[in-house]
């Protein structure tokens, strides 16, 4: 450090508006000043941050920590920057249009008035209904900063929009302030008046919004399974005229206004909030932030979108700088400036903006029940076909997954299914199971629909069995009848044989006279000899409809009946399956 003195205009100026003690040159450009406080500190201070911006410096006030005087005025010779061309403004201002006609098109008109097909005249009412609101808003409370600004000789750029993707199509705008701020008070009235003019418009907007709910209905109200629901803040109940029973494509961008609001006046780093937190507490307001950034951690919990935010706060930057003069204190004035932000943000702010509110899904399933047999040795009885009838109940569409579960033995299964059902629509799905290549024995099949939450599991159980060749009915196997009441011989070649009676299927329903019960497996059962007769009378009990009777030995062979009614045109094994 060196104890060069200041040069004489520098000097002449300060000594203009404050006692000064002593100097310093700290580097080029870069002077210190032990200054005594005069009574209009306030006022002196602007004249002298006028006259010595003039000559390219810039002030800054200051606690004195050294000996010699209380307080520190600091002059840095200024750099000057060259601000961005308005082009910039131009090209981000249309691109935000763009997104927003765009979100307010696709996703709000032609949702709130059920349209499946927009057109280019649709883009027109996006832009009138969602996008030309919404931007009114931004742009009034950025012009609110802006002409604040230049009020009290801040020069500040013309806002600049941010374009974003869906659900908003913006994430607000900004003004840049070219000068650094004065003083406490004008941080204040900057840092509040975009959020007042912007919540004063959104209670605007909100109004035409309410009207228009009212008069335009929406087409559907619910199309899809997923809803999101917008929370509204407590300005709502404060006035009830800007509620509506439904939310009009208007009356949304009112909502996103509040919001906005509430956010910039939160009081961290550089946003609106962290403007006036600075005027109001000076460097206290360091503790104001670490406590929202918590209090946004919190929030957290219950939306993660805080959680980002609070991310993006920390990069920012938790604590604002200080203004050029931050010894002069704000009065009564500004303090009802900042209690009103503390207002705004209290009757604006949604802790859990949008929620995701998921509606049952009413879906029917009626799996059949398919054979209880499966002959891998015969052509037309070596698969089981169970059909799967699904009903969506549901004003909206549902995805439909089946999946059949991997089983023991050598099946060839088909029945993995992904689908789509329409609002209301009804569908049968086809599960195959074959079985020619399966050894005989007892198998269960485990079949599962999966759907937007619903979730059915079904169980079938069957047997793979075979025709016995060595055994017949009636001289045949297997053995078709035509009528409801029959005596059938059964006859073995080679050695005698024992069958226990099974029903083909649920639907087989019928008595046996000549068979013997079995206590111990719960069975009736036949004996067969060979060269020998066996006789039993089987009555089948519905006439009308197509039954079978399965007759299995220990081995997994059969001998199969059916009954197949007259009115049917002919008698084969197709009516079976």
């Amino acid at each position: 450090m060196t104890t060069d003195n200041a040069p004489p205009e520098v000097k002449e100026i300060v000594s203009k508006y404050f006692t000064v003690s002593g100097e310093r040159r700290i580097q080029p450009g870069f002077f210190e000043f032990d200054v005594f406080l005069p009574p209009n500190l306030e006022s002196n201070f602007k004249s002298l941050y006028r006259e010595i911006k003039e000559i390219g410096y810039i002030p800054f006030l200051s606690k004195n920590v050294k000996e010699g005087s209380s307080y520190l005025l600091t002059v840095i010779q200024r750099n000057y920057k060259k601000g961005l061309r308005i082009w910039i403004n131009i090209i981000l201002l249309i691109a935000t249009l763009i997104t927003t006609i765009y979100v307010g098109t696709v996703y709000l008109y032609a949702g709130y008035f059920g349209l499946t097909k927009v057109t280019p005249i649709d883009y027109l009412y996006g832009f009138v209904y969602f996008s030309l609101p919404l931007m009114v808003i931004l742009g009034s409370h950025e012009l609110g900063h802006y002409f604040t600004a230049r009020r009290n000789n801040v020069a500040a750029s013309l806002p600049f929009f941010i374009p974003a993707p869906p659900p908003f199509g913006t994430m607000g705008a900004f003004i840049s302030l070219r000068d650094p701020i004065p003083d406490r008070k004008t941080l204040i009235k900057i840092g509040a008046a975009g959020p007042i003019v912007g919540f004063i418009m959104s209670i605007i907007i909100g109004i035409i919004g309410a009207y228009l709910g009212q008069v335009q209905k929406p087409v559907n109200v619910t199309n899809s399974q997923v809803e999101y629901e917008i929370m509204l803040p407590f300005i709502y109940s404060i006035l009830p005229f800007l509620n509506a029973h439904y939310v009009h494509p208007v009356a949304f961008a009112a909502w996103i206004g509040f919001l906005v609001t509430a956010i910039n006046l939160f009081p961290v780093g550089q946003l609106d909030g962290g403007h006036i937190s600075r005027g109001l507490l000076g460097e206290k307001s360091k503790y104001l932030s670490y406590t929202f950034l918590m209090l946004l951690i919190l929030l957290g919990l219950f939306n993660i979108s805080w959680i980002f935010f609070a991310v993006i706060v920390i990069i920012l930057g938790l604590n604002h700088p200080p203004p050029l003069n931050d010894i002069s204190k704000p009065s009564y004035k500004e303090l009802t400036i900042g209690a009103i932000a503390i207002l705004l943000i209290a009757v604006s702010f949604s802790p859990q903006p949008i929620t995701e509110k998921i509606f049952p899904n009413h879906i029917e399933a009626i799996l059949s029940d398919g054979n209880s047999f499966l002959v891998n040795n015969s052509a037309q009885l070596d698969y089981i076909n169970y059909s799967l009838d699904v009903r969506n109940l549901n004003n909206f569409s549902i995805p439909v997954e089946i999946n059949v579960g991997k089983m023991r033995g050598n099946f060839t299964v088909k029945g993995y299914i992904n689908d789509t059902l329409s609002p209301y629509q009804n569908k049968v799905y086809y599960i195959l199971v074959n079985g020619s290549k399966a050894n005989g024995g007892f198998y269960n099949l485990y079949i599962n629909l999966t759907s937007s939450g619903a979730s059915f599991t079904w169980k079938r159980s069957f047997y793979v069995t075979a025709l016995d060749l060595n055994a017949t009915a009636g001289n045949s196997n297997p053995l078709i009848v035509r009528s409801p009441v029959d005596n059938i011989t059964l006859n073995t070649m080679y050695k005698k044989d024992l069958f226990y009676i099974y029903q083909f299927n649920n639907s087989s329903e019928f008595t046996l006279k000549g068979a013997v019960y079995n206590s111990t497996q719960k069975l009736p059962y036949v004996e067969a000899y060979p060269n020998s007769t066996n006789t039993i009378e089987i009555i089948f009990l519905n006439q009308s409809r197509v039954q079978g009777i399965v007759l299995m030995d220990n081995n997994y062979e059969s001998i199969l009946i059916f009954y197949i009614p007259n009115n049917y045109q002919n008698s084969t094994l197709n009516y079976i399956i």
